[in-house]
């Protein structure tokens, strides 16, 4: 069973599995609706267990970084760290796409065939950029960041107001003696395993989920889904120059090639890409970097958890590609003064959108309509689409932004040898076996030998009795 898990959680298999759905949805495009209901299901499971996992996890992080003497500027100096690497990060992406002119120079058929795309999209509520104060409708408000009512902000979804109550619960119960938290820290630690167990159940149907999901997409987008290639192919090259940079600094501060980083961090990463919620890699993660990498499992419990929701690196990154995309695609160049406005602005909306839950495609449309007059009405559904398309490694990018500043601030431990890989020889097997072993092994091997020359002689006087008669 475990030999089975291990081969359907293989990256090919899952795009095998990607890619047979894309070809269902194209074959069946009636059939989106219910694999559309299937996906939400899925969704909907996922986070009912990742989101308390996600306030345990950074509720733990923060009593372990305490209790082994980590000073709080520290924290304050990550988040200052993190900020200006997700402004770097966006801004690497808007240049890369302006050099390579994405969106520019689409022919008129495929700029015909991409307004049929738009017309047959539809979206989940009616959405109008242009209301009575265009300003006003433009800027999206940023929620309560400090919840009056934590139980309040678990259900809207909030997570960014969920963590902050949880790391003043937190600091509250650090700050207390030791004994006196005991038997919460035991209550709590259950539930925390409880939930990590059911994470790994739900991501069990992994190759199921990215088959659905593919199908799903594809069958909305009929055959039109191969213009959206165009802006997928710019994101894709800076998602991998942006997780190459993240990659390259854990290396650096291992001290090792990329080959093992690569092997130990290959189940969060496979599911970062494959799974509609980021959150459900971050078990995958915790353990990859503490027990794999040798992190502090205080310090990733804390940033690898609590990083991905207030500075998404990856969400980031994702709006400057596509701002600068959709400003091609309509004639617009932008200059370098508008590509830097263009990365500062993808950053705000990045801080102030992180308690809204869903596509925020709209209102960045509305965003880019007031800044920089691009009409983008038409393309709105599009957006919405594309957004959930590149969910998976939106997630990959801000996770190894995280795992890159977990490295840069904790001081790493021994490699484990697994983990180590190709520097140390494999032991070899050794086969022992007693007496009785050796003869019954001989006699099952002997007897193997005579059926197979049984049947051989049975074969070949049936051949000449049917020959002669």
């Amino acid at each position: 069973m475990k030999l089975l898990q291990a081969i359907l959680h293989q990256p090919a298999v899952l795009l095998a599995a990607m890619l047979l759905g894309a070809w269902c949805g194209l074959a069946w495009p009636g059939a989106s609706p219910v694999l559309a209901a299937l996906a939400a299901l899925y969704l909907s499971l996922v986070q009912a267990a990742t989101l308390p996992f996600l306030a345990l996890a950074v509720y733990f992080g923060l009593q372990r970084s305490v209790a082994g003497g980590a000073p709080w500027g520290r924290f304050a100096l990550l988040l200052a760290a993190g900020v200006g690497g997700m402004f770097l990060c966006a801004l690497a992406g808007a240049l890369l796409t302006s050099a390579a002119a994405g969106g520019a120079g689409m022919a008129p058929g495929q700029a015909a065939a991409l307004g049929r795309l738009t017309l047959q999209a539809e979206l989940a509520a009616p959405v109008s950029l242009r209301g009575a104060d265009a300003a006003q409708a433009a800027m999206p408000v940023a929620p309560d960041l400090v919840p009056s009512n934590l139980y309040a902000a678990l259900a809207a979804g909030a997570v960014p107001s969920v963590l902050v109550g949880v790391l003043l619960f937190g600091a509250a119960v650090a700050a207390q003696k030791m004994e006196r938290a005991a038997h919460l820290g035991h209550i709590l630690e259950a539930v925390y395993r409880g939930l990590e167990g059911v994470i790994g159940l739900v991501n069990r149907g992994l190759p199921l989920i990215a088959f659905v999901l593919a199908a799903a997409a594809v069958g909305a987008a009929g055959n039109e889904a191969g213009l959206l290639g165009g802006f997928l192919a710019s994101w894709g090259v800076a998602a991998l120059l942006a997780a190459s940079l993240a990659l390259a600094a854990l290396c650096w501060r291992l001290k090792s090639a990329p080959g093992p980083v690569l092997s130990a961090l290959r189940a969060p990463l496979t599911v970062c890409l494959f799974s509609p919620v980021g959150t459900a890699a971050l078990p995958e993660f915790i353990a990859a970097l503490s027990g794999r990498l040798g992190f502090a499992r205080g310090s990733v419990e804390l940033l690898a958890s609590a990083f991905p929701v207030f500075v998404r690196s990856g969400e980031a990154l994702f709006y400057a590609v596509l701002a600068v995309y959709a400003a091609n695609l309509y004639g617009h160049a932008l200059g370098a003064q508008e590509i830097v406005l263009m990365a500062i602005l993808s950053c705000w909306f990045t801080l102030a959108t992180s308690g809204l839950p869903g596509a925020k495609a709209a209102l960045w449309a509305g965003v880019l309509q007031a800044r920089f007059g691009l009409p983008l009405d038409a393309l709105l559904p599009v957006m919405v689409a594309v957004e959930l398309l590149c969910q998976g490694t939106r997630s990959l990018v801000s996770y190894l932004a995280a795992a890159a500043l977990v490295a840069l601030s904790a001081e790493p431990g021994r490699m484990p040898a697994a983990a180590a890989g190709g520097s140390a020889a494999a032991a070899p097997v050794l086969l022992v076996l007693g007496r009785r072993e050796a003869v019954l092994s001989l006699l099952l091997l002997g007897g193997t030998f005579l059926l197979v020359f049984c049947a051989g002689m049975g074969a070949g006087l049936r051949k000449n009795l049917l020959a002669t008669f």
